[in-house]
């Protein structure tokens, strides 16, 4: 009994640790790191300022791999046109074999800063990016989505950090609203915003977001054939042979959130699959060589991708040991049997179109991004899944 004790505590410790401790002892690490900035600023041994775009701002291409995005890929191109950044601005639109009119619509949008491909055969995103690069000689690339909106100066926001020649990667804040203009930020997406933001002060950020990311011409290296998640794979990489990886919370874009449950829940088995294809790639990524980010790459996502499978552990130790008639594990038991409960019938309230409160669907989101990560890895496990991606239905499509 001691050794199913042992580790029912250390799946339960494992799972407390990540979602709760963690952000406790980063925020501590970056506080610490803070005040001793602020020491050296005003006992004049550092400088403290603001990044700001050279007198000559670098050229900067902006690369969307689009597939069927017809009706979102028009209105983004106007809003990457109507941007303030006073440099050289080129946009590159890649379809995927789009069966659509994505390709017409964004050609419809006349401007000659706009080049748009037709790939004819359908390859994945991965080889779309890598053939978009491949035709930019130099300066920063934006990478983003063709549903996403970006805020009048975010590509300013996001270029000004490439000052500093260290810098490869800037990543920017998404805010998610819904087709009638709501903020959908949940209470766990901004506490994923939060961890960013401390991350990226102690030199710990990992990956980027797919929305609204710049990367250093530099620093690219072309994708391997299938990559699911991209966006963490570049950054990633990026960190790996040295470049700085800076999170700019001023650097803002918007996203529509998907129509439906099972749509968004399709969505998280696919990044699951690419979190454990990432983890393979990077598991290098964890020897205390690395530093901070060695850190919080265990702490935020490696014991994050577990908390299913410790989760299951701890629910299957819970049952044992409550069958063996030990009085505290029978009521743990029960709490457990009770939040599976209240998550399962949450998500059936959620799919037939009603409401809840956010603190009350929290634990719901949670529940059900869990069993996607653990259904992605299992499709992992036999074989994981192509390169190429089905877009995910939107509120404003909805009929």
């Amino acid at each position: 009994m001691i050794g199913l004790e042992l580790l029912f505590w250390l799946a339960v410790v494992g799972v407390v640790y990540t979602y709760a401790l963690y952000p406790i002892v980063l925020i501590v690490a970056a506080t610490g790191g803070q005040v001793a900035g602020d020491l050296r600023f005003v006992t004049g041994k550092g400088e403290r300022r603001t990044p700001a775009l050279p007198a000559e701002p670098p050229p900067v291409a902006v690369i969307i791999a689009a597939f069927n995005e017809a009706g979102s890929i028009g209105p983004r191109l106007y809003n990457l046109l109507a941007q303030a950044y006073p440099g050289e601005l080129r946009i590159l639109v890649g379809s995927d074999a789009s069966d659509d009119a994505t390709v017409a619509e964004a050609r419809a949008v006349a401007d000659p800063r706009i080049e748009v491909i037709d790939f004819r055969e359908r390859r994945g995103k991965a080889a779309v990016l890598n053939d978009l690069v491949s035709r930019v000689g130099e300066g920063i690339l934006i990478l983003t989505d063709a549903n996403t909106r970006f805020e009048p100066r975010t590509l300013e926001q996001l270029v000004r950090h490439f000052a500093d020649p260290a810098v490869g990667v800037v990543c920017g804040e998404l805010h998610l609203e819904g087709n009638d203009g709501s903020n959908q930020d949940g209470v766990y997406w901004r506490y994923e915003q939060v961890l960013k933001f401390y991350e990226s002060r102690i030199g710990g950020l990992l990956g980027a977001n797919g929305a609204v990311y710049a990367l250093h011409h530099d620093a690219f290296r072309a994708l391997p054939a299938g990559t699911i998640v991209d966006d963490f794979h570049t950054a990633m990489v990026a960190a790996e042979e040295g470049w700085g990886v800076v999170y700019d919370p001023e650097a803002r874009a918007v996203e529509e959130t998907p129509e439906a449950l099972a749509d968004e829940f399709r969505r998280r088995i696919r990044i699951g699959v690419g979190n454990w294809q990432s983890f393979a790639r990077f598991v290098g990524m964890l020897h205390p060589r690395h530093g901070a980010r060695a850190f919080t790459f265990l702490s935020h996502k490696v014991l994050r991708w577990l908390v299913p499978h410790l989760a299951l552990v701890a629910l299957a130790t819970s049952i044992a040991l409550a069958v063996s008639g030990e009085g505290l594990y029978i009521g743990i038991l029960v709490l457990q049997i009770l939040g599976y409960g209240w998550a399962v019938g949450g998500w059936l309230w959620l799919a037939a179109g009603r409401r809840l409160p956010g603190l009350a669907r929290a634990p719901i989101s949670l529940a059900a991004m869990n069993v996607a990560l653990f259904l992605g890895f299992l499709r992992w496990l036999v074989g994981g899944s192509g390169g190429a991606w089905n877009r995910t239905r939107r509120n404003s499509e909805a009929t």
